[in-house]
């Protein structure tokens, strides 16, 4: 489901990284480990498309994404790729049902009432789903940024540094959340950190 070949990225007059190949199945899951400045950030941002790389080749499923041309990638990782990343991306004027609509309108203009609902029950949201992203606890807007992700059944979730502020039991609870919800959707899930709590949910990782 994401493999990679000869990955490099080469920021315009500053670092440079070579970053291991990556081979992963449909529906399993991926730790990608590091210290802060080993490119862990940089390589999310490749493999979701949103930098394009110096060199190399991604592969989505069967598409690879390093030969599309960026209105072609847009498309494509609106519709196939889930984001759930470090800091949250809402728009804050609206509700949180109304997010996850404009999440699910994006890529094939959907209007699946039941989804959402379905996925808020799952994430403790469907008593919070008329009020604003501005009134939840940080927790709960957690879930919402991880309902964000999946809400589209992508074939792959990048998750960056979901556990890095939390503690012990919430890092677990939220570790537990994505991949349940990955299962449910059949999306691979690749979490990219440097909290070593999450080697010992993983059994596949690659180590920067």
């Amino acid at each position: 489901m994401v493999k990679t070949d000869g990955l490099h990225f080469q920021y315009p007059g500053g670092e440079a990284f070579d970053f291991p190949n990556i081979d992963l199945s449909a529906k399993d899951h991926l730790a990608v480990l590091g210290p802060s400045g080993v490119g862990k950030t940089t390589l999310l941002h490749l493999l979701s498309g949103i930098l394009p790389a110096s060199s190399g080749t991604i592969f989505i499923g069967n598409t690879e994404i390093t030969s599309l041309d960026r209105k072609a990638l847009d498309k494509f990782r609106g519709s196939h790729i889930g984001l759930v990343f470090q800091r949250y991306h809402f728009v804050k004027s609206l509700n949180v049902e109304e997010n996850l609509q404009l999440r699910q309108y994006f890529p094939s203009k959907l209007k699946d009432k039941e989804r959402r609902e379905a996925i808020a029950e799952r994430l403790g949201l469907k008593a919070h789903l008329k009020k604003k992203v501005t009134q939840l606890s940080q927790g709960q807007q957690q879930r919402v940024s991880i309902a964000l992700g999946l809400i589209h059944k992508p074939k792959v979730v990048f998750a960056d540094e979901p556990t890095s502020n939390l503690d012990d039991v919430n890092c677990e609870r939220v570790l537990g959340l994505l991949k349940e919800e990955a299962k449910l959707c059949g999306s691979s899930l690749v979490i990219i950190t440097h909290d070593q709590r999450v080697t010992e949910h993983f059994k596949n990782q690659v180590v920067l």
